[in-house]
């Protein structure tokens, strides 16, 4: 909305300043900053009666910490902090409109998910397949609204891998070229993208899912690759930076920018009463919605490689409740009892099990997230 203000120049020249990203995506974490600051503290008094069943006393015992009875769906803050900071000064266009139907159906998914645990008494919530179905069927639809932009062209299909000079997958000039191909292989070629944009948003969904477990441990994790993507964002949008790092230039994807400062600051505020001891949790509300919005946001700027640097600890967390499922079904085929790798999946819960410390592990996940995300953007420069 406040793009347009830039038409009324001649009334006042400072308005030509809505013109230019940065200024919108700075603008855009304060309105996600001051309203976060003013309907998190509401929210979590009208949410005290909403109380978050004790996360695994059964499981963890007293390594569980929790004595507490805290309220959940906190991702409500992040929810309404970032979409009002990114309606308000993102420039409308198909790869807003994407990110954030993939953003508002996850948050609905995960807010279904824990009103059912919370209101109506469902320890477990929806069924794990209702909610792989839901959070796919969002992803989808997300991927239809990117078709409204004209058909599978370059910038669409584009998917770079750090430290490769051409794209992996494009239309032409790549690794992999659809010009190559027959009507029936552009068809299987067009599917297979769209299986990618469903394979990373939900997969990132669910892995953000399960690494929010501990106070702040998500939600700080997720900062860095957010600030990464919205650096990202920002440089393929803009021809003369995507040129000099040879990223492959998508005229349009720089607002999600404004998304990606939208987002980090609903987060930061949400730290703010998540940080341990914990006034709220995050809850499915914001661990889908968050995952998804990550996830879709990497794909539209061609680097969903990055995201797998700099959300290496989502990766660990969900790499080891796959292994441990796994070679638990293994071990129950050939020997009759299940086994395990880990004391407990995800990952964080074997630590806490060992004796660690929340806060150390918090902490310590945090400085691992920052160093890779660092890593991530060193990547861009290393062509």
């Amino acid at each position: 909305m406040l793009y347009f203000l830039k038409d009324l120049e001649e009334f006042w020249g400072p308005f030509r300043l809505f013109e230019y990203q940065s200024v919108r995506a700075v603008l855009a974490g304060f309105v996600a900053l001051l309203l976060g600051a003013v309907v998190a503290p509401r929210l979590i008094r009208r949410l005290q009666n909403v109380i978050q069943p004790e996360r695994g006393r059964d499981l963890l015992g007293a390594a569980a910490q929790e004595k507490r009875k805290v309220p959940t769906m906190g991702g409500l803050v992040i929810f309404f902090s970032a979409l009002a900071g990114t309606l308000l000064c993102a420039r409308p266009n198909v790869y807003v409109f994407c990110a954030l139907t993939v953003f508002v159906g996850m948050t609905a998914v995960g807010f279904w998910d824990d009103f059912q645990k919370v209101v109506r008494g469902n320890a477990d919530g929806m069924s794990s397949r209702l909610k792989w179905a839901l959070t796919s069927l969002t992803a989808l639809a997300a991927f239809g609204i990117l078709l409204c932009k004209g058909g599978f062209r370059m910038d669409l299909l584009e998917i770079w891998m750090p430290l490769m000079k051409r794209p992996l997958v494009a239309f032409d000039g790549a690794v992999i070229s659809s010009n190559d191909l027959s009507t029936l292989g552009a068809l299987l070629f067009a599917g297979g993208v769209c299986a990618l944009f469903w394979f990373v948003c939900v997969g990132t969904s669910h892995a953000v899912n399960l690494t929010d477990g501990v106070d702040g441990l998500a939600g700080g994790c997720a900062v860095p690759s957010v600030f990464v993507l919205g650096i990202v964002s920002y440089l393929v949008g803009n021809a003369r930076w995507a040129a000099y790092l040879n990223i492959g230039y998508v005229a349009g994807v720089g607002e999600l920018a404004i998304f990606c400062a939208a987002l980090a600051a609903g987060i930061l505020v949400f730290l703010w009463f998540n940080g341990a001891p914990a006034t709220i949790y995050m809850g499915d509300t914001g661990s889908l919605a968050l995952g998804g919005a990550l996830g879709a946001t990497a794909l539209l700027t061609g680097h969903p490689l990055l995201l797998a640097i700099s959300g290496g600890v989502f990766v660990v967390e969900t790499v080891s409740v796959m292994i441990q499922t796994n070679y638990f079904r293994y071990t129950k085929r050939r020997y009759g009892e299940g086994r395990r790798v880990f004391r407990m999946t995800p990952i964080h819960h074997a630590w806490q099990l060992g004796g660690t410390p929340n806060t150390k592990i918090v902490v310590r996940c945090w400085i691992v997230s920052l160093a890779l995300a660092v890593l991530a953007l060193i990547s861009l420069k290393m062509r």
